[in-house]
């Protein structure tokens, strides 16, 4: 297998763990060069003959156009909407992803964690201890709450693995016919197409949402659907922040219409840390991290390599999003 010219594009903000991990394993098998920013883009790209964008973002009509001989795209982030798949497209330049199995653990353990801060009221508990006093809040528990999953791929099969246990009730809207095997595995007490889902708002205890962000999910939780839910259920979001009409949202939790809210997702990419929301005692929130474990690091990063390997090998790519 020939070593390929592979320039690598950082993410700025990212952890320095993800530069880290990337170079070192592609340095194994491939010869790296990490973009700077401040240098001509021409010079740089050169001879290269694939790229590694680290969040997608950085794949502007400059570089594409600096990108005369590469072969691969490669991305390394599952969502593709924080850039302009169709530039691609247009260059022609083969573009692939990570797929969601490579975030799906942490996304999954983050939306329990989010269910059990929710049930056991964790921030009016720091708020009793800030005090110096005792016995509350009280608490409830998750065993026989129904948990309503939109969209069944990798994350929520994951967190289905993990709620089964705590004595939680499934219902699943998705698309796509689920496996037997699977349905036999996590007997939900309910299955439907996405026609379906105003059910999941009305009766779910929790509803999670687990959708990519395309022109055809944006705005999928309408007010509408949130006035659906009970009064005492609650919304965690570990996929995208503009699936959801974000202030419709945040008003019913401020106006007691829903009981909690657990987001790693943001409307429009950044947090609005001075919305009320952030003061209400039932709301918890991550920045945007929980698909991004040391365990996320290496497997994306394997992703990566092996279609590097591939190309080299002249082996079709995988994950390819461009078709």
């Amino acid at each position: 297998m020939k070593r390929l010219n592979v320039i690598y594009l950082q993410q700025k903000g990212a952890d320095p763990l993800w530069d880290e991990v990337i170079t070192s394993m592609l340095g194994e098998h491939h010869d790296v060069r990490v973009y700077d920013p401040a240098q001509p883009a021409g010079e740089q790209f050169q001879g290269m003959d694939a790229v590694v964008d680290m969040g997608g973002a950085s794949a502007c009509q400059e570089l594409v156009d600096a990108a005369t001989g590469a072969k691969l795209w490669q991305i390394v982030t599952v969502g593709y909407d924080f850039f302009d798949l169709d530039m691609l497209k247009r260059a022609g330049i083969p573009v692939c992803h990570c797929p969601g199995a490579t975030s799906a653990i942490g996304l999954a353990e983050a939306a329990v964690m989010f269910i059990l801060m929710i049930v056991h009221h964790y921030n009016e508990s720091q708020e009793t201890l800030a005090r110096g006093q005792l016995y509350l809040p009280m608490g409830d528990e998750v065993e026989d709450k129904v948990l309503g999953l939109i969209g069944f791929g990798a994350s929520a099969r994951v967190l289905a693995s993990l709620a089964k246990p705590l004595g939680m009730r499934l219902m699943i809207v998705e698309p796509r016919e689920i496996e037997p095997g699977v349905l036999a595995e996590f007997q939900p007490e309910y299955v439907g197409t996405p026609a379906a889902m105003d059910r999941i708002f009305r009766e779910a205890d929790f509803v999670s949402l687990h959708l990519p962000l395309t022109p055809e999910t944006k705005g999928i939780v309408s007010a509408e659907k949130i006035a659906m839910m009970k009064p005492t259920a609650c919304f965690i979001n570990i996929a995208r922040g503009d699936l959801v009409d974000q202030e419709a949202l945040y008003s019913a939790l401020l106006e007691n219409r829903i009981a909690g809210i657990g987001t790693d997702v943001h409307a429009g990419k950044y947090p609005d840390s001075k919305h009320p929301v952030y003061q209400h005692p039932q709301f918890y929130t991550l920045p945007h991290v929980s698909g991004t474990t040391r365990g996320t690091v290496r497997r994306r990063s394997q992703i990566c390599v092996d279609n590097l390997n591939h190309l080299a090998s002249d082996e079709p790519l995988h994950h390819r999003i461009d078709q």
